[in-house]
């Protein structure tokens, strides 16, 4: 499989999950976002609903950054990729790293330690895609 390739499937499952997000922020589609906050805060309670508008704010700012971030993958993996190989793959990288660390650790000050590992696994993906082949 090419880099690019690797690159570009990194890309849609990132525009995937962010407009996820974003969708979630509608008050019909809450429930996608609380089964995801049930999965990832324990003890699993029912205080966090009805989602605050701050709360869904947050949900279509973040959901647009990630989306944001797969388009950045997506346009990468093109004539960029051909002309500078080395210096893309650093870009993406750090990107990635500074992604999983603030997440993270915001995770975890959050009281959604759980969503830890469900990062380091986006953070393995981003790992495979920018292994040279």
């Amino acid at each position: 499989m090419t880099q690019a390739k690797k690159l570009r499937i990194v890309a849609g499952v990132c525009i995937f999950f962010g407009l996820l997000t974003v969708l979630s922020a509608l008050p019909a589609l809450n429930g996608l976002y609380v089964l995801f906050a049930d999965l990832v805060i324990w003890p699993a309670t029912d205080t966090h609903r009805p989602l605050s508008a701050e709360t869904r704010l947050t949900q279509a700012i973040m959901g647009g950054i990630f989306t944001g971030f797969g388009v950045i993958w997506w346009a990468a993996a093109g004539p960029l990729l051909e002309k500078a190989p080395q210096e893309v793959l650093r870009v993406l990288f750090l990107g990635a790293t500074a992604w999983f660390m603030a997440d993270s650790t915001g995770s975890v000050m959050a009281g959604a330690a759980a969503n830890v590992p469900a990062n380091f696994g986006f953070y393995l993906l981003f790992l495979w895609a920018l292994k040279k082949v």
